[in-house]
């Protein structure tokens, strides 16, 4: 983009309500540890953040949106626990785009891209590329939603696939959410990736997402999305609440 379609989208970004950067914790199942955190954008007006990154889309600068609000969230997690990884939402373009690389290149901490769930034109063989290139992880997120597929999965060899919540919630009692689901793990398996399941509200969805033989987890159960100055207090509750370790504790 030339400096003149940068200053143009500036000003239209301005026009946007405020967004303010949270995270949740990511607890690995096996060792019950909190090992990291998913930057999430909270909008002051109360909208869902897809409502906002779906009219920036219609506008043509939803890759300028994405790239602000990660801006945002690098600079909050400065407050989070040393050592502890970071993850952050984006489309399949918005990884490609130069001005990503140089927020990500000099990140002292261990960080990872959740490619969006939605269809995308980027080549996502490239995305593979640039994130490895840039020492980074790369998750699938909301796999079984959308276009987050086996054959996504399968081109993007990720690190991470992340299980979508819906799909998660439906295996108690659908067979074939049963069915759909060992597709995507059978997928994420063969592709090396570890599984993160989504949307872990209770203990008895704990003992089920160990059962799928999920590696990580996250959810209201683990950890309510907080700000970074609320971190450490939220990680104490969880330690006294059921008992999940965490750095410092």
């Amino acid at each position: 983009m030339t400096s003149r379609g940068r200053a143009d989208a500036a000003g239209i970004l301005a026009e946007f309500p405020r967004a303010n950067i949270v995270f949740q914790t990511i607890v690995n199942l096996r060792e019950w540890r909190v090992v990291g955190f998913e930057a999430l954008a909270r909008f002051e007006d109360g909208a869902p953040p897809p409502l906002h990154l779906d009219r920036a889309g219609s506008m043509g600068i939803r890759a300028e949106l994405e790239l602000l609000l990660i801006e945002q969230a690098i600079e909050a997690m400065s407050e989070l626990p040393a050592g502890m990884s970071v993850t952050f939402n984006a489309s399949g373009a918005t990884m490609l785009r130069p001005e990503l690389a140089d927020m990500l290149r000099d990140l002292t901490r261990p960080w990872g891209l959740e490619i969006y769930e939605g269809a995308t034109t980027a080549d996502l063989s490239a995305v593979r590329e640039r994130v490895t290139s840039l020492g980074g992880s790369l998750l699938v997120d909301d796999a079984g939603a959308v276009c987050a597929d086996e054959g996504r999965i399968a081109v993007l060899q990720p690190d991470v696939v992340k299980i979508d919540r819906a799909l998660f919630w439906q295996v108690a009692d659908d067979d074939d959410a049963k069915t759909r689901l060992a597709a995507l793990l059978a997928a994420a398996r063969s592709a090396g990736a570890s599984v993160l399941v989504e949307g872990v509200s209770d203990a008895e969805q704990v003992e089920r997402a160990r059962e799928l033989g999920s590696d990580y987890a996250q959810g209201y159960h683990l950890g309510y999305p907080a700000s970074a100055s609320q971190i450490g207090e939220l990680l104490a509750d969880l330690h006294r609440s059921i008992g999940v370790d965490a750095p410092g504790l």
